[in-house]
Order: C-alpha cells, then sequence, then structure tokens
C-alpha cells in the first residue's frame, strides 16, 4: 500500500504528472477493490504500533477501468490497468496499474 491507496487520485495524479520525467513510467498495485466498493473508502483501525484508539482512514479504490480513465484525464497514456486474480480463485486479487506519464 502507498500513496495510491491512500490519497485521493483527483490531487495525486496532477502531482504525478508534473514530477515525473517526461514519458516516465507510474506504476502501482493495491488490493484488488471489493465488489460494489468504488471510490473513498473507510478503514477502521490500530494501524500504528501501540495506538490506544482506532485510526480511521480514506483508501481509494476504483475498477481497472475506473484507474485507467482516471489516468488518461490527468494525460497518462499506454495505460494497462489489470486485476491479478488470488491463487486457487479464493479471496481478493491485486489490482495493477502501469501508465506512461505525460511526455
Amino acid at each position: 500500500m502507498g500513496a495510491v491507496w491512500f490519497t485521493d487520485p483527483e490531487l495525486l495524479f496532477p502531482l504525478v504528472a508534473r514530477n515525473l520525467t517526461p514519458g516516465g513510467i507510474f506504476a502501482f498495485s493495491q488490493a484488488e477493490p471489493s465488489p460494489g466498493a468504488y471510490g473513498p473508502q473507510q478503514m477502521h483501525g490500530k494501524w500504528l504500533d501501540g495506538r490506544e484508539r482506532e485510526l480511521t482512514l480514506l483508501r481509494w479504490q476504483y475498477t481497472p477501468q475506473a484507474w485507467a480513465d482516471l489516468l488518461k484525464r490527468h494525460g497518462f497514456t499506454d495505460v494497462d490497468a489489470r486485476v491479478l486474480l488470488a491463487p486457487g480463485g479464493e479471496g481478493l486479487g491485486t489490482l495493477l496499474v502501469r501508465a506512461q506519464g505525460p511526455a
């Protein structure tokens, strides 16, 4: 998990596009979204060691096509977004996304 999981892509993608080497590659992976759980989703838990109270964070989840559309809207090209199925087909798979930055 990283910045893409926990940051609104409407804020993050323009920053990545501006700071990526022209034509550079932007790639990320995260858990496949749960069916029907798209957009910002709340996560609850004691995410930091020693924390006494739960912390609520937002994570962004979209279908592969929605990620591709978001990236293209922000000037990325050659976008490949797909889900690798979990071994044995049980549980959530892994979303893999790769895109070329603006030239």
